[in-house]
């Protein structure tokens, strides 16, 4: 093998040295054969190196995608409510993957003295094991397709979401009706999470600002839309799988329940979901819990190591998000006037040329 190569490269230096009489009649020869002759590594181990075509080349037999117009219409919404009265809503798109997700009419507000903290708690229980996955099977089925779950808690929703390529939407479909319908709750799970709970809480509380939310509810109102959302440390030692599962069957209903997701076809989504779901059973509508606004204020002395004041100013919206004109009016005003915890004084920001945000940066 050495000595091959010790030739190679003595017959390469020969090549070398009459390079430059060679140089102006072979220049144009030169460019033309660039780039299918070999380089001087394949020529060293007795190879031909690969031509590959130009990256501006289409590939041979492969139909490039239809250009589309300059002007497209927006996918329409379809949506189906089964007998037993649960929603399936969706929307198609260009987009190669699909976001899938279950939402439930459920949060805070419906819980009781006894399960305090119970939505906080699902929260963070979303995705575990079922009747018929482990945990780590979930987490394995999940990777194995390159998709992300998700949930989220308010106090009037819960979500859990899956997002993925269209491939595997009756994969994506039948992951995420099992974890929503079929929880198991194992104990050492549960209290798992509870530790993380209460590591999550004492963050919270060297932390003012996470704690305006809150406070901002439990000052304006009395009734259901002051339960906390976050789980009080008093709550934590009360709450176990028993009373999660207790919770998630009075309020996990099929009328309270809505399959909702986008770059999926109606009729596709319909034929893997309704044989999922349409076995729920037809439960009435509870009459979601009062609340009335009182106003007021909340004031909490921090134990922090620099004087810094956090304060929130909130007022009523009438209906809430269920006033959808006016919550999108109110999104629009947030903006103009410079919503957002973060700004960027020298670039974009949020908000940064309106007055409010002008007069807070100079005071």
């Amino acid at each position: 093998m050495y000595r091959s190569t010790a030739s190679r490269l003595r017959a390469l230096k020969g090549r070398v040295g009459n390079l430059g009489a060679t140089r102006c009649a072979a220049s144009s020869a030169v460019a033309s054969t660039t780039s299918s002759s070999p380089g001087i590594f394949s020529w060293l181990i007795g190879e031909r190196a690969s031509s590959f075509p130009p990256l501006n080349s289409p590939f041979e037999g492969v139909s490039s995608p239809p250009s589309l117009p300059d002007y497209v219409e927006p996918s329409k919404i379809k949506s189906k409510t089964l007998s037993n009265g649960l929603t399936i809503v969706s929307e198609t798109s260009p987009s190669p993957a699909a976001s899938i997700g279950m939402y439930i009419d459920c949060g805070s507000i419906y819980e009781t003295p006894q399960s305090c903290g119970a939505t906080h708690l699902l929260e963070r229980m979303a995705f575990k094991s079922t009747r018929n996955r482990s945990h780590f099977r979930i987490v394995r089925e999940v990777e194995a397709i390159g998709g992300t779950v998700a949930a989220s808690a308010s106090r009037e929703q819960i979500g859990y979401t899956f997002d993925a390529l269209k491939t595997y939407i009756p994969e994506m479909v039948e992951l995420l009706v099992d974890s929503v319908r079929n929880p198991v709750f194992i104990d050492w799970e549960v209290n798992e999470e509870l530790k993380r709970v209460k590591d999550e809480l004492s963050q919270i509380s060297n932390n003012p600002q996470g704690l305006l939310l809150e406070a901002i509810h439990s000052a304006a109102y009395t009734g259901a839309l002051a339960n906390p959302l976050l789980a009080p440390e008093a709550a934590l030692s009360r709450l176990n799988g028993d009373i999660l599962e207790e919770f998630v069957a009075e309020n996990y209903t099929a009328p309270r329940m809505i399959l909702a997701a986008s770059g999926v076809e109606f009729e596709e989504l319909l034929s893997v979901a309704e044989p999922l779901l349409s076995d729920l059973p037809l439960v009435q509508h509870p009459e979601a819990p009062k609340s009335v606004y009182v106003g007021g204020d909340y004031r909490r002395q921090a134990d922090l190591p620099v004087h810094v004041t956090h304060v929130a100013l909130a007022f009523e919206v009438p209906g809430g998000w269920h006033n959808e004109k006016e919550a999108i009016t109110l999104t629009v005003l947030q903006m103009l006037m410079g919503g957002g915890g973060s700004f960027s004084a020298g670039g974009p920001g949020k908000g940064m040329h309106s007055r409010l945000c002008k007069q807070y940066m100079e005071f």
